[in-house]
């Protein structure tokens, strides 16, 4: 039997569209098995209100930079659940990934899978609003994370730590075991701006298209494949979800 499985988008009131666009890209290509996701917007009022996120002391780059380890949480410490930044589309059934996930031999070791980044220096000095962008060991490791929730490492992740514990824990993934992370391939982390792109119809574009350095949602342009998330967007008017 199948355990349905739950997605968070991060949610940014100053880039609201960017995740209501990062939906419309899941929904639209979750053809295998759709009713077996539920989606939701990880909304910080909504955790204030219910009394899982109360420190407003952090400096962050937006609303979600420390709400993304309730997840577990969330879920009761139970299944497979995603997080994922705002800043992405897919272009293909996410389902692809989970079931990779679920045939791994080793799943029930594993904590938590991501896409490991190489150490790098971001080629722009800032981020969204003017945010400085720092260079960091496991930067982007956290924009995207399944959680296996019921693993042990990841009921580190309560209330308490989440708000009380160092952002080096939580996004330098303190809190587990190298040996307990999974990765999740390239292509569905792929970073604009930092990545080549092939703009050639005989090159598929990448599973999950990440953009980093910032797009339309937050007035950005210039970006690589902004015509796609464009073309996302403007589907998403016309057909919403």
């Amino acid at each position: 039997m199948k355990y349905t499985h739950k997605i968070y988008i991060g949610y940014d009131s100053k880039q609201s569209q960017a995740s209501e666009v990062c939906e419309y890209s899941i929904r639209k290509h979750l053809k295998n098995v759709p009713e077996l996701y539920e989606i939701h917007h990880l909304k910080t009022d909504e955790l204030h209100e219910q009394g899982l996120y109360y420190n407003n002391d952090r400096t962050a780059s937006t609303e979600f930079s420390y709400t993304r380890f309730l997840v577990p949480k969330l879920c009761d410490y139970k299944g497979l659940a995603m997080f994922v930044d705002s800043d992405f589309i897919f272009t293909t059934d996410l389902d692809y990934l989970f079931v990779q996930i679920e045939k791994s031999l080793n799943i029930m070791q594993k904590s938590v899978w991501v896409t490991q980044h190489q150490p790098y220096v971001p080629k722009q000095s800032t981020k969204f609003y003017g945010e400085k962008q720092e260079a960091l060991p496991m930067k982007n490791w956290s924009s995207m994370m399944i959680f296996n929730c019921a693993h042990a490492d990841c009921h580190r992740l309560s209330t308490m730590n989440v708000n009380n514990r160092s952002p080096q824990w939580l996004h330098r993934f303190e809190w587990t075991n190298a040996n307990n992370m999974g990765h999740v391939p390239f292509m569905w982390n792929w970073l604009i701006g930092e990545y080549n792109v092939q703009e050639d119809p005989n090159f598929p574009l990448p599973y999950g298209i990440h953009y980093t350095n910032g797009g339309p949602f937050n007035d950005v342009y210039g970006q690589d494949l902004e015509h796609v998330w464009l073309k996302y967007r403007d589907e998403m008017l016309n057909f919403p979800v």
